[in-house]
């Protein structure tokens, strides 16, 4: 199509999705505004796109989305012909490929160079098939066994793993030599170790404090130890533990405002689980894509991933770990509607974490205020506020005191669904605990919430307590 020829494949999907110019334009800026990019479409801006004009990514993506979500099949920007004469950035490999460490490490040190790193920042999310994201049973595949101790995330006892790449193909597609000595149980340990310190860090300030960090520490020494032979066991290991930390470079990507980009990560943490024959950890991840859809506002996309996670779990997965996954299908059920399966799950949920019992650590255990904070939101997206606040607060009661990070979003959370009840007083003193945690955090999700204080509050100006909230949260913003 020539750039001034009219776009008759954008005309028709607005036909079929019953929109005006002036509709696609607000969802396209929502959108945006979920993945922290703020655009002013209006309906004049889609007249040009129809007349032949093309925006510039990662609107096309936005697009996209927006018809997706409308109208309930996947719509790619080829399908609405809004894309640029140039290349599009690299697309979230599926799950399952054998180039998953090569193309971790490629990706590791493109994002750890600052000149290629903006590129990559702007990369949008995208919706896929999610039955790419399945879990492999194929014959040739062998999944690990549970774990002698309950939790999220395993150990896999494996003796012999045909659905691991040797250790020379690997290190061969990575351009290393190993000549290291082989892998050994003291890596898995320092590995492990590296994902406590970096889960805790997020937790204390938010997934913008260190994230380069950990992109150098997954690209230098994860990749390297990976390189190395070593038994079945102990590669199956290492393997799960580099998942682990691409899964938390993932989760840290999305709260530094970088949610394409927290996407591939996400894509590649499930391919490595796959290679480690670790259905657990798998699945965990894609708890976890689950839960960014749904708050990018993909709530069909989230359901659907959600779901995608409890099947690959299996029906091998402990109690921690079945919680851990019910209680978001809950909170996606919720979004979407489904009433009594939201319930449902969430009673499920709670029977089934009250009889867990795995040692505390990231990917272990499910701590006591992620559930209550998971099933408040999901009662909250339901309509039942009296319960869906006492679940916050129970969550607040339980949250270990150094974690900004949780503490700042629930004390957020809890006031927006205290004013939203009429108490206004009662809401002003969660924003204000909210306030006491900013300054410790580089958090995307924590900005977005005190750009929704200014937003709930100023409609209250003449109300002190109120006014007292907002001249504090500029203060701190300018700071």
């Amino acid at each position: 199509m020539a750039r001034h020829d009219p776009n008759r494949k954008l005309a028709a999907l607005l036909r079929e999705a019953q929109w005006s110019a002036g509709e696609l334009a607000r969802a396209v800026n929502a959108l945006g505004t979920a993945q922290g990019v703020r655009l002013r479409y209006d309906r004049t801006s889609v007249a040009h796109w129809l007349t032949g004009s093309r925006p510039r990514p990662p609107v096309p993506d936005l697009v996209a989305a927006a018809f997706t979500q409308r109208l309930g099949r996947l719509v790619t920007p080829l399908d609405a012909a809004i894309t640029e004469d140039r290349p599009a950035p690299a697309p979230p490999a599926d799950p399952g490929g054998a180039d998953a460490l090569p193309g971790l490490m490629e990706l590791c040190r493109e994002d750890a160079d600052p000149e290629l790193r903006a590129s990559l920042a702007a990369g949008a999310y995208t919706l896929g098939t999610v039955s790419s994201l399945t879990w492999r049973t194929d014959e040739d595949d062998c999944a690990a066994p549970p774990s002698s101790e309950p939790g999220i995330a395993s150990t896999p006892g494996i003796a012999s793993t045909p659905g691991i790449a040797s250790t020379a193909r690997i290190a061969s597609a990575a351009g290393i030599a190993s000549t290291a000595g082989p892998g050994n149980a003291a890596e898995v340990e320092a590995l492990e170790e590296m994902t406590r310190l970096f889960a805790g860090a997020s937790l204390r300030h938010g997934g913008g404090h260190a994230r380069t960090a950990l992109v150098s520490y997954i690209g230098d020494d994860a990749s390297r130890l990976l390189s190395r032979p070593a038994p079945d066991r102990i590669r199956a290991e290492l393997l799960t533990s580099t998942a682990q930390l691409t899964h938390l470079l993932a989760e840290m990507s999305a709260d530094d405002d970088r949610p394409g980009l927290a996407q591939r990560y996400f894509h590649l943490a499930l391919s490595l689980s796959q290679e480690a024959g670790n259905r657990r950890q798998y699945a965990i991840t894609l708890r976890a894509m689950g839960a960014q859809a749904g708050r990018l506002r993909h709530h069909l996309y989230a359901l659907q991933v959600s779901e995608s996670a409890v099947e690959a779990a299996g029906s091998g997965a402990d109690a921690d770990t079945l919680a851990f996954l019910l209680v978001q299908r809950a909170l996606a059920r919720a979004q979407e509607g489904h009433r009594r399966a939201a319930l449902d799950d969430l009673v499920t949920a709670e029977r089934l974490h009250s009889r867990a019992g795995s040692p505390a650590g990231p990917f272990a255990s499910y701590p006591r205020a992620g559930l209550d904070y998971q099933r408040a939101e999901a009662l909250l997206a339901l309509g039942n506020r009296p319960e869906g606040q006492a679940c916050l607060e129970t969550s607040l009661e339980h949250r270990p005191t150094g974690q900004h990070r949780p503490l700042a979003l629930t004390h957020a959370r809890l006031a927006r669904a205290l004013l939203h009840a009429g108490q206004l007083e009662a809401a002003c003193t969660h924003w204000h605990r909210f306030l006491d945690h900013y300054p410790h955090l580089h958090s995307a999700q924590v900005r977005q919430e005190i750009a929704q204080l200014a937003q709930h509050l100023r409609p209250h100006l003449r109300q002190r307590r109120a006014a007292g909230v907002l001249e504090r949260s500029r203060t701190l913003v300018a700071l």
